[in-house]
């Protein structure tokens, strides 16, 4: 501790940085020279909060109170990043009780110029929190923060926060939302156009009031390019019209829902990397969008009654994707079942003998290793003589 001791001001408070705001607050009691330390930390960090009852809540909201008030109190006006994290006992406490004071804060945030703005809510018990489509309403404020840098959202409702002169998040490169609910699919389409540099994006289980086809919004990233994104995550959301704004990716994970067709992709030139959650019989379309893939991981989608797509109607298409003929090295496939073989065993027999570059085919089954899997797969004709097999 002595020797800690010795750095200056701005190297513990950066130390404390990393730390929740109640164990800043902890070291106060170390010397004299601790019990101010805390209160320039440049973040506030709540985490692991639990509310079980409106005392837990009002207890909460006072605490978090106090130390925006000494921080005030202290000279410290500027937050680099603002960090909560609340899991309700039951839904109904993240509402009346809890939702104005979230603004309160977010509102002191955005005030301070924050760069970093992470708001994860979240039930604890085992119940429907998105009953009759009740979210939390995200402070309107969010979207007057030009500074933010990264913006990631949990459980909330974007209402009435957009307009067509929405000037956007000049500087945000991260955005990260799960489980969020637009008023309309244009709220979400102005977002995305906001963002000219943004590079992350992680999209999952986002949903629409109004999911109409908005001809008239198929001009807008053509004035606002996504250029600089390369990465994406995007899973139980409805991507028929705003994936062609993410042709640059490097990286994808998508999981398809059902009744997204391939037709929806693009041509993505600099895509290296996919990670797939489909049907097994869409694969080889989906390849042919992505002319300079080097690694493939395949998960299939489990069928759904009425729309399983019968074996015996497969063939092998004429064509094969130019990815394939000279750039996939690494294939895994996930999710190889006892019970259901025989999809995931055409799209592994298919790469098999038309990737001429694979180095590497990784199969992991579902329960116990198949014998009769691995020798089907092992004597099968393969493009690439250096090809190896691994099963798991």
């Amino acid at each position: 501790m002595d020797r800690i001791g010795t750095f200056p001001d701005e190297i513990l408070t950066h130390i404390l940085s990393f730390v929740p705001t109640t164990q800043a607050i902890a070291t106060s009691i170390l010397s004299k020279r601790w019990i101010h330390l805390w209160r320039h930390v440049p973040l506030l960090h709540f985490s692991d909060t639990r509310l079980k009852n409106l005392a837990d809540n009002y207890r909460f909201n006072e605490f978090v109170y106090k130390i925006i008030l000494s921080r005030e109190a202290a000279g410290n006006h500027s937050i680099n990043g603002f960090f909560l994290d609340i899991e309700y006992f039951y839904p109904k406490l993240a509402f009346c009780p809890s939702n104005p004071n979230i603004t309160n804060w977010v509102d002191y945030a955005v005030e301070c110029n924050v760069q970093h703005l992470d708001l994860y809510l979240d039930v604890l018990r085992n119940v429907d929190k998105h009953r009759n489509r009740k979210f939390p309403k995200l402070p309107f404020s969010v979207f007057n923060c030009r500074t933010l840098v990264s913006l990631k959202l949990h459980w909330f409702h974007v209402k009435e926060c957009f307009s067509f002169d929405f000037v956007g998040f000049p500087s945000l490169k991260v955005l990260h939302l799960k489980e969020i609910y637009f008023d309309e699919y244009e709220e979400f389409i102005l977002l995305l156009a906001g963002c000219p540099v943004l590079e992350d994006l992680d999209v999952f289980d986002v949903n629409f009031g109004g999911l109409e086809t908005l001809l008239e919004f198929d001009n807008v990233f053509k004035s606002s390019s996504l250029s600089n994104l390369t990465t994406a995550y995007i899973r139980g959301c409805c991507c028929d019209f705003w994936l062609k704004a993410l042709s640059n990716l490097k990286f994808l994970n998508i999981d398809f829902l059902k009744g997204d067709g391939p037709n929806i992709f693009p041509i993505f030139h600099n895509l290296t990397h996919l990670e797939l959650n489909y049907d097994w019989y869409r694969v080889v379309e989906v390849l042919q969008h992505c002319p300079k893939l080097q690694r493939f991981d395949f998960h299939q989608k489990l069928p759904s009654g009425s729309d399983e797509y019968s074996i015996e109607n497969w063939e092998d298409p004429e064509f094969v994707p130019c990815c394939l003929s000279s750039n996939l090295t690494t294939c895994t496939l996930w999710g190889f079942s006892l019970t259901s073989l025989q999809g995931e065993l055409t799209v592994a027999r298919y790469i098999l003998k038309n990737a001429a570059v694979l180095q590497t085919m990784i199969i992991w089954c579902i329960g116990e290793r198949s014998p009769e899997l691995e020798r089907n797969l092992s004597s099968c004709p393969r493009a690439s003589a250096t090809c190896q097999l691994s099963f798991n």
